[in-house]
């Protein structure tokens, strides 16, 4: 199964009307699926739907002039939003 470091870097070819599940506590390094199931895959929780994960990145890159996230900072970006319901503000 793919880490969701892995699975961010493949964002754009999920499926849009797919579910990001990963295993808690998340991490960059949690196993993470993208499907369209009901239910979350055994071992795995909701973390996001694939189309609000692709805005979080969107958003995370327009607050910092354009710069475009490593793989590290997709993971930190979409999993504060996932906790926090509120994107990840640039560094002052």
């Amino acid at each position: 199964m793919p880490s969701l470091l892995d699975l961010l870097q493949s964002l754009e070819e999920q499926p849009a009307e797919a579910v990001i599940y990963a295993a808690k506590p998340w991490t960059a390094a949690s196993d993470a699926v993208a499907a369209a199931f009901d239910a979350p895959p055994h071992g795995l929780a909701y973390l996001l739907e694939v189309v609000l994960a692709q805005d979080v990145l969107e958003v995370w890159s327009s607050w910092r002039h354009g710069a475009r996230p490593s793989p590290l900072e997709k993971c930190q970006a979409v999993i504060h939003y996932a906790e926090h319901d509120a994107y990840l503000d640039p560094p002052r």
